[in-house]
């Protein structure tokens, strides 16, 4: 966004405060400053240097989960959440809270496998002391292994088709089982399974901390990387990365990576779920935020779990709201993060389904994190997780 649009945008805002009525900050905090309309109106101000880039309104900008809960409210057109990123961009020297983040995301955003594997290290020897005394939040052991640690094509002797996999930082370091879930189904469907090393991270952390040329940069480098991968679809099972490929990839680049698809879009595009059958289980789910708002996928996930006989679904009081999570929002808003996620918690509780199942690795970390903090009785499960194990192939 170059600055003629961008003050384009910022000048659209009516004040009309549409936007309020679904953002998460808001509604936790009641402060107009914590809301979109109120960050839209404090970046027009900045823009027309009656505010100062001071700490308390790099604060309140970088305060955005970048939900996009407010993504499609604008009677005006805005688009409030590449507005906040823009504000970003310009605010970061200001957010002293971020200097440390912002400086390990330049120099390990390009360098992923020897970062995680330094952060590894760390990990074991000084994570868990820091966790029980409450300095750290809980962060999932990291990998010994990436998922996509090296290029190769699972060939099928059935060979209907070859499909990519796109793991994203979380499942490649975090959730490795869940990439192998994944191709475990794709295989037993009949596919040639692609996992094609030298994927970089998607660009969205670096944006979130007001780095767009880094951001810019890894684009450029997925874009021109997945354009090699001959497969029928690339499938991704993190909607962030999703919605960042498919949405921001175009704006930052002028490109993006063709045919890639959310996991739930893949598997009834596809009809991978179809005439499955598992043992008795009550299942509610959680909408990720950009999976939900972002691309608008909301009905697919409950039709793959109401289809596989054996489940039973209930549908969790407000399942699409914000777990809290957000990214590095849990690390720097704890409180609100915190509120937001027990509210979840509890509406996962009172749905009485013993799993709770969502197709996001960062809302599983943060569910996770609140069923330790809470002590709740209910599994925490993606939902490729569950088509494995009901076609016989649990992994985890």
């Amino acid at each position: 966004m170059n600055e003629t649009t961008y003050h384009k945008e910022l000048s659209k805002c009516v004040r009309c405060g549409a936007c309020k009525s679904l953002c998460p900050t808001y509604l936790t905090t009641l402060n107009e400053t914590m809301g979109a309309r109120g960050r839209v109106a404090m970046l027009g101000e900045l823009e027309e240097d009656r505010l100062s880039p001071t700490k308390g309104l790099a604060e309140k900008i970088f305060s955005c989960m970048l939900c996009g809960a407010c993504k499609n409210l604008c009677p005006t057109g805005i688009d409030i959440q590449e507005v906040i990123y823009q504000g970003r961009a310009r605010l970061k020297k200001s957010f002293g809270r971020g200097l440390l983040l912002r400086t390990a995301l330049k120099y390990s955003a390009s360098r992923m496998d020897p970062a995680f594997s330094i952060l590894r290290g760390l990990q074991s020897v000084f994570y868990g002391p820091l966790f029980n005394a409450g300095l750290l939040p809980y962060i999932p052991e990291i990998a010994a292994r990436p998922f996509n640690n090296s290029s190769q094509v699972y060939k099928n002797i059935k060979k209907i088709g070859r499909m990519a996999i796109f793991a994203g930082c979380s499942v490649n370091y975090f959730y490795p089982y869940l990439g192998k879930a994944l191709s475990n189904i794709l295989l037993k469907k009949g596919y040639e399974v692609v996992v094609f090393k030298g994927e970089s991270c998607c660009g969205a952390p670096l944006r979130s901390a007001g780095l767009e040329q880094e951001a810019l940069s890894l684009a450029k480098k997925n874009t021109e990387h997945f354009r090699k991968v001959r497969a029928e679809a690339i499938i991704s099972m993190c909607p962030t990365c999703t919605s960042v490929i498919r949405g921001q990839y175009p704006l930052l680049t002028g490109d993006t990576i063709p045919n890639f698809l959310d996991v739930n879009e893949f598997i009834v595009k596809y009809g991978i779920a179809e005439g499955l059958e598992t043992g008795p289980e009550v299942v509610t789910y959680h909408d990720p935020c950009h999976l939900n708002y972002g691309l608008g996928t909301r009905k697919e996930p409950r039709q793959i779990l109401k289809g596989i006989r054996g489940v039973e679904f209930v549908e969790m009081q407000n399942a699409d709201e914000c777990c809290g999570f957000a990214g590095f929002f849990s690390l720097y808003f704890k409180g609100i993060s915190k509120s937001l996620g027990r509210k979840k918690m509890d509406s996962i509780i009172n749905s009485k389904a013993g799993t709770v199942v969502t197709s996001c690795p960062g809302c599983i970390m943060q569910l996770e994190s609140l069923k330790i903090e809470t002590d709740a009785k209910v599994d925490v499960r993606h939902i490729v997780e569950i088509i494995d194990e009901a076609m016989g192939a649990g992994v985890k």
